[in-house]
């Protein structure tokens, strides 16, 4: 007889599998837990270097200050933008793109400029406004960059750190 004929005539075949069924699990294992005995004791040390500057103070040197540092203010004025891009920006702790991209919304040096000075002014203390970085920037954007890089030079002698790290 073939299999086909046992079930019409209602033989019993009953199905069996070749592993074994298990209970199904009703509840989720409960993690392990685990003592940890170490002690770990992490001491960090941070200086600030714009703490040296906690006293509102003026500017090191002044914006018409480029015979105090001739070769930046000819390269400054000679190729202001390429200046911005490579030099002030990394030292600012600012991507060399952020000129770029500030002239696409106001062409020229003025944007980057004014920024770059409040936040050199913001952060080490420097007495001023944004309204004198805006006016600075908008009469001679190539002065106030030198003045920058004054500033920073300054900072960096006097601290032995970067400016913007």
């Amino acid at each position: 007889m073939e299999k086909g004929d046992e079930l019409q005539q209602g033989g019993d075949m009953s199905y069996q599998p070749s592993y074994a069924y298990s209970n199904p699990v009703l509840t989720q294992p409960q993690p392990q837990q685990m003592q940890m005995n170490s002690q770990v004791n992490i001491t960090m040390s941070t200086t600030d270097q714009s703490k040296k500057f906690d006293h509102p103070r003026d500017w090191t040197s002044g914006l018409c200050g480029c015979c105090e540092d001739f070769s930046s203010c000819c390269c400054i004025w000679l190729c202001g933008p390429c200046y911005l891009c490579c030099c002030l920006s990394e030292r600012m702790g600012e991507s060399c793109c952020t000129p770029v991209c500030l002239s696409c919304a106001h062409p020229g040096m003025f944007l980057p400029v004014l920024l770059y000075r409040t936040k050199l002014r913001s952060k080490y203390n420097i007495r001023g406004s944004a309204i004198d970085d805006c006016c600075c920037a908008m009469c001679c954007s190539a002065c106030t960059a030198c003045q920058i890089k004054r500033e920073l030079d300054y900072i960096e002698r006097s601290t032995g750190l970067a400016a913007f790290a």
